[in-house]
């Protein structure tokens, strides 16, 4: 900048106060125009612009503005390869990714017992690129085709690696299974999409090597839950680890879409004083288990030792069974629990849990009598259900426990909601369904939930009659021109949900009532769910780990 006369030539900020700035930067697209403005903003953000690189490979031709993407050149995808290899950029990069679909023209090589070229290539430029990579943390491998072993080996050379994401194609032609060698830095591993008829690479060396890692997910594919196919087992990846006795320091643990039997092994993965949080997201079959997978579930309804979640602070399901239930009675002190949103068949969340049961014929007896259909049988079953987790959490966990999401199958009544503010005082986080006559005890008992700041009603046919008040149908499709008041329920509740709508409310104010009185309102306006993403109560209620 020109200074006015008599004063300093140039004027700039520190450079640290620079880093800081630019460190709130997210756009991609914005950090690369920062690095063309001057020669300081080059070298200050160019760094940044290189510490996350993502490469995404297409299977078909992109055209802009009438032209093929790359014109002239290669695809985006291998010339920011040859840019990483041949570059001086590759050593900024700590965190790299790799994903889409590649284009394998050779793949009937593999019935043959040969590599395709194109494969070989791949792993050659990758490897070449990740040699460079003298600071790289983090690997997400998110290609539909899978690492050959140097590329592997390129990462055990990377001692900065503690980061590692593998997603296995789901092709069942013939491929080579590479054994995964030590990468003993690692400290947080994701493996996705196993399928046993897919062959994926042998985990069992990595996993006993390495000493250090601390969040496991494993993510096995749907397919074998969706077939009855129990053609797994814990052993193919904890093998050595079993043999040496050995357990996995780990302080998470996620495991999604496992269907085999029980064999014991799972409690010999983890070290159970380590042990802190765990995600089963549709593993263990719960209450509703499919017609075909409920013999293999019937496998998981034996209570683990009391000692294996001595030490668990949060906790994540999918499937509600009364054993579980059991299990949260044999300890205490947890802090964060998750039930994740209902995954019974095509069943509708809204649909009335009081519905009369139906006039069925049976076959056998030929005769007309009152018996409960599946649906009702399932109701019962939640109830049931619904009370043996109640009284274990609160009875249990109520003095330890801040952020709790119950089944959207659970529409709690009055009395369960007290039991709630009564038992358990320091809920900051709460997410529940309500019962027909739940909600005038909601606005009762919600000023005793004295930290609460965000409550979510989960979506069922109650929820749908409170979106019916005038007031708020007006605020959600646009139509209201003034204000929204709450008379005040809580001072530190600052958002509500109602099934997939959300809305913010602010701090109370003192404002006159239709009648002239004085009283404390809130002034309420609508959300959105980016907003409420700092809320596990939302952010966790998903079907993946």
């Amino acid at each position: 900048m020109n200074a006015p006369d008599g004063g300093p030539k140039e004027q700039t900020l520190p450079l640290s106060l620079i880093a800081h700035v630019i460190s709130f930067v997210e756009d991609v697209g914005d950090i690369a125009r920062m690095t063309r403005t001057c020669r300081l903003m080059y070298y200050m953000t160019l760094p940044v612009l290189y510490e996350r690189v993502t490469l995404r490979s297409y299977p078909e031709t992109r055209y802009v503005d009438g032209r093929p993407e790359g014109y002239g050149s290669g695809s985006p995808f291998t010339m920011g390869l040859s840019g990483l290899a041949s570059g001086n950029s590759a050593a900024l990069v700590k965190e790299f990714t790799v994903t889409g679909a590649w284009s394998d023209p050779g793949v009937d090589e593999y019935s043959r017992g040969k590599i395709p070229d194109s494969t070989i290539l791949l792993g050659i430029a990758l490897r070449a690129s990740m040699d460079r990579m003298t600071h790289l943390k983090s690997l997400t491998w998110d290609l539909d085709s899978k690492p050959t072993k140097p590329i592997y080996q390129g990462l055990a050379a990377r001692p900065t690696l503690t980061s590692l994401s593998l997603r296995f194609p789901q092709v069942r032609s013939p491929r080579p299974i590479v054994v995964i060698p030590t990468m003993p830095n690692l400290r947080r591993l994701r493996v996705s999409d196993i399928d046993p008829l897919c062959y994926p690479d042998d985990m069992s060396v990595l996993m006993f090597h390495a000493k250090q890692l601390e969040d496991l997910r494993i993510h096995w594919s749907p397919r074998m839950r969706q077939e009855a196919e129990p053609s797994i087992n814990l052993s193919t990846i904890f093998g050595k680890c079993f043999e040496a006795g050995y357990k996995i320091r780990l302080k998470h643990l996620g495991l999604q879409n496992f269907y085999g039997p029980n064999t014991g092994d799972l409690q010999h993965i983890a070290n159970p004083p380590s042990l802190e949080s765990a995600d089963f997201i549709e593993v263990f079959g719960g209450n509703y288990s499919r017609p075909t997978t409920i013999w293999v579930d019937e496998t998981w309804k034996n209570i683990p030792d009391p000692v294996y979640f001595k030490g668990f602070k949060r906790h994540r399901v999918s499937e509600a069974a009364p054993e579980h239930a059991k299990i949260l009675c044999q300890f205490s002190g947890l802090e964060e629990m998750y039930m994740v949103g209902s995954s019974v068949g095509n069943r509708d969340p809204r649909m009335e849990f009081n519905s009369p049961a139906t006039m069925v014929t049976t076959p056998a007896t030929s005769t007309s009598c009152s018996t409960p259909t599946p649906n009702a049988f399932e109701e019962k079953q939640a109830y049931v259900t619904c009370k043996a987790y109640l009284r274990a959490l609160t009875t249990h966990h109520g003095q330890t426990i801040t952020k709790l999401l119950l089944s959207d199958q659970w529409p709690l009544s009055g009395p369960q909601i007290g039991e709630l503010v009564s038992k358990c005082p320091n809920l900051c986080q709460l997410g529940m369904a309500l019962g027909k006559d739940a909600g005038e005890a909601m606005t009762l008992l919600s000023p005793f939930f004295a930290k609460l700041r965000a409550v979510r009603i989960l979506a069922n046919a109650n929820s749908i009659a409170l979106l019916a008040d005038p007031d708020l149908t007006s605020l959600i499709d646009g139509t209201r021109t003034e204000p929204l008041y709450w008379k005040c329920l809580n001072n530190t509740v600052r958002f509500c949900g109602m099934g997939d709508v959300v809305l913010r409310v602010e701090k109370a104010t003192l404002r006159a009532d239709a009648e002239g009185n004085m009283e404390w309102q809130n002034h309420v306006t609508l959300a959105t769910l980016d907003d409420v993403q700092e809320f596990e109560i939302w952010r966790l209620d998903k079907l993946e780990l």
